[in-house]
C-alpha cells in the first residue's frame, strides 16, 4: 500500500490534506511529528489525541499505514518518550512507528533504549522502523550497510528499518552512493520516497521523478514493501546543509500539482499494490 506523509500539508488544516488524498483515490496517510518539519508537542502523544486523529482519518475513508515520530534514542528521556510514541501508535491501530536513532558515538545508549522498548513493542504489536537521516554526519545508520548491520545484530521481530532512499542519497551534504541499498531493503518493513534537485547550489524538494534520484532503477525493487510518499515541500536545503522550514505554507494548488505528478510517475514505473 502507498501512503502520503502529512509533511506535504504542513501549514494547512490536516483535514484539508485528508480530503485532497481521498479525492485522488489514495487510501492511506502517514501522520508526521518531526521536529523542524511540523509543529507539535509531547502532549500530542496521548490516547485522546490518537482517538481524535483516528476519527478524522476515518471520516475521509483513509487508513493510517505508519506514523513518523522522529527522536534521538540516545538522550536521557528517550525511554519515556519512545514509550509514549509506542502507546500512541498502538491506539492508532498498530501502524509502523518510524524514528531516527541517534549518533554513532552513543550506540550503547541507543541500544539500551531499544532493549527497554522491546517488551512494550511485543505487548502492543507495534513495529518500530528505524530511519536513516538525510543530513548531518556521524549517525548510527548513515549508510545502507550500517543500517542492515544494526538490524541484523538487534535480531528482534518488532525492530526493523524504514529505508528513506532519498536520505541515503543526501546524507552528509553531497549526493552519495546508493551502493548496498538492497542490503538495507532486506531488513525493511517500510520505505520513504522523496526527490530533490540542485537549484543555484541549494537542494529543493520536488515531485517524485522531477529530481535527481534514479527512480527507474529503484522502484521495481520496492514492489513488495509498504511505501510512504514524503514530500517536504516547505523545506529547503540551503547550500545542501540542514533543512530550513519556510515561514509560509506551500499553496494548496502547488501541493496538488506535486502530488499528482508524483503519483503519475510512481504508477507509470511500478505497479501499486493497494
Amino acid at each position: 500500500m502507498l501512503s502520503v506523509s502529512t509533511v506535504l500539508f504542513d501549514g494547512h488544516p490536516m483535514e484539508a490534506g485528508f480530503e485532497l488524498l481521498a479525492a485522488r483515490g489514495i487510501h492511506a496517510v502517514e501522520p508526521a511529528f518531526i521536529k523542524g518539519y511540523i509543529d507539535f508537542t509531547e502532549t500530542d502523544f496521548c490516547d485522546a489525541a490518537a482517538a481524535r486523529l483516528s476519527r478524522s482519518v476515518a471520516a475521509f475513508g483513509l487508513a493510517i499505514q505508519a506514523v513518523s515520530t522522529h527522536m534521538d534514542l540516545s538522550t536521557g528521556d528517550a525511554g519515556d518518550a519512545l514509550a509514549r510514541r509506542i502507546d500512541f501508535a498502538a491506539t492508532l491501530g498498530n501502524p509502523f512507528l518510524i524514528t531516527n536513532t541517534g549518533p554513532q558515538h552513543a550506540e550503547a545508549e541507543i541500544r539500551a533504549t531499544l532493549d527497554r522498548a522491546a517488551r512494550r513493542l511485543e505487548k502492543t504489536g507495534v513495529t518500530l522502523a528505524l530511519e536513516n537521516p538525510g543530513h548531518g554526519s556521524g549517525d548510527l545508520i548513515g549508510t545502507p550497510q550500517q543500517a542492515a548491520s544494526l538490524i541484523a545484530s538487534i535480531g528482534h521481530p518488532n525492530i526493523a528499518l524504514n529505508v528513506d532512499i532519498g536520505n541515503f542519497a543526501t546524507y552528509g551534504g553531497s549526493v552519495g552512493t546508493l551502493n548496498g541499498l538492497q542490503r538495507a531493503l532486506d531488513h525493511a518493513v517500510h520505505v520513504h520516497l522523496k526527490d530533490f534537485r540542485e537549484v543555484d547550489g541549494d537542494w529543493r524538494f520536488t515531485a517524485i521523478g522531477d529530481g535527481d534520484m534514479p527512480w527507474t532503477d529503484i522502484l521495481p525493487a520496492l514492489a513488495h514493501l509498504p511505501i510512504g510518499l514524503e514530500l517536504p515541500l516547505r523545506l529547503l536545503r540551503p547550500r545542501k546543509s540542514d533543512p530550513v522550514r519556510a515561514k509560509s505554507a506551500v499553496p494548496l494548488d502547488e501541493i496538488e500539482t506535486t502530488l499528482d505528478r508524483s503519483m503519475g510517475y510512481i504508477r507509470k514505473h511500478m505497479p501499486l499494490h493497494g
